[in-house]
């Protein structure tokens, strides 16, 4: 069976990219043909490794050519099933595809529908009844999708990385703040940021680590310098996310808007307790309140800082919130969700 990817871009190291990577991979173990159609990236160049068999086709030029390109490719390709990685507004354009008659149209919704603009909502709606099948990542956004499509499931994010409790060693010596994603008004770093900046003076030997790069990269090195905030680094894009993960006492979030973070997935993986803005939609599908992490009033950063001081001043807390997490994070293991995708999609 043929699956054909399509997505924006591969050469960032965030969310939807290594969705994609990771689940074409499953796929192309498990003896699917997989090939991925993307506009800027060569397989030399993409951010996250793949298997040798996993085709990449790059095709340049404005999203008008790049429909263009992708309509003939799938002609010829002739794939038995179509993902759209969909972060708003490629499954718009991509839902005029003239598709081969075997071939099935799946959109895997990586964003909240909601947190869309207005019209790519309504257009969306208009051109749903062209793609087959929705796929999105939490049972809120379901929902949605629900009231305009009669085919929509939920399927969870894989994790990338494969622990166990035999395995867990979490350090509670730690003293080291995490997060991580691209430097962007959606992830909101600015409110993380104006949390650390409050408790401070009462965790002089503690460090706040912010993984990323982006365009927000200049306004957020402005506010560190205008409000004197000690003890945060700004770290740039790492390629070891694991040691990072492994190193740190927690992980904080304070996106505006999410779809079902992986880096959340991740952290859990590893163990890690986790705290962040109950945004629309996902960590609240993560995170289980007071057992694997805490979730926050969305925006609220003065409230984000009390959680965070509390979690840094009761250790015990983390361990166990520790344990809890990576037996939480088993319902992200490459085996379950692969099943799902045969199970509720990759149907002959």
């Amino acid at each position: 069976m043929k699956v054909c990817f399509i997505i924006s871009s591969l050469k960032y190291k965030s969310g939807i990219e290594r969705v994609a990577c990771v689940l074409a991979n499953a796929l192309y173990k498990s003896g699917y043909s997989v090939e991925i159609v993307n506009r800027d990236t060569k397989k030399n160049n993409v951010a996250y490794p793949l298997k040798t068999g996993v085709k990449v086709y790059t095709y340049s030029g404005n999203y008008f050519k790049f429909y263009q390109s992708v309509e003939k490719h799938i002609q010829s390709s002739m794939p038995d099933h179509i993902v759209l990685h969909n972060m708003g507004k490629l499954s718009l354009l991509l839902s005029f595809l003239k598709i081969p008659f075997k071939s099935k149209l799946i959109s895997l919704e990586h964003v909240a529908f909601l947190s869309r603009p207005k019209w790519v909502q309504f257009f969306y709606k208009v051109r749903a009844k062209k793609i087959n099948q929705i796929v999105t990542l939490t049972q809120n956004d379901a929902q949605v999708y629900s009231s305009f499509h009669k085919n929509v499931t939920v399927i969870n994010n894989i994790s990338p990385f494969v622990l166990s409790l035999e395995k867990l060693s979490y350090r509670q010596d730690s003293k080291t703040v995490v997060s991580i994603g691209r430097l962007t008004y959606q992830k909101n770093f600015e409110d993380l940021l104006l949390a650390w900046s409050l408790i401070n003076n009462e965790i002089s030997d503690w460090s706040l680590h912010i993984y990323g790069t982006g365009e927000e990269l200049h306004n957020l090195k402005k506010l560190i310098e205008e409000r004197k905030i000690r003890n945060v680094t700004l770290k740039g894009q790492t390629d070891n996310v694991e040691q990072v993960y492994c190193n740190a006492a927690f992980y904080v979030m304070s996106s505006r808007y999410e779809g079902l973070p992986m880096v959340l997935i991740e952290a859990q993986t590893f163990g890690l307790p986790i705290i962040s803005y109950d945004c629309p939609h996902g960590p609240a599908e993560v995170i289980k309140e007071d057992i694997t992490g805490f979730l926050v009033e969305n925006q609220n950063y003065q409230k984000l800082a009390e959680v965070m001081l509390y979690l840094i001043q009761n250790p015990d807390k983390r361990s166990q919130m520790s344990i809890q997490s990576v037996y939480n994070a088993k319902k992200y293991s490459v085996e379950f969700i692969l099943e799902q995708w045969e199970k509720l999609v990759f149907t002959k």
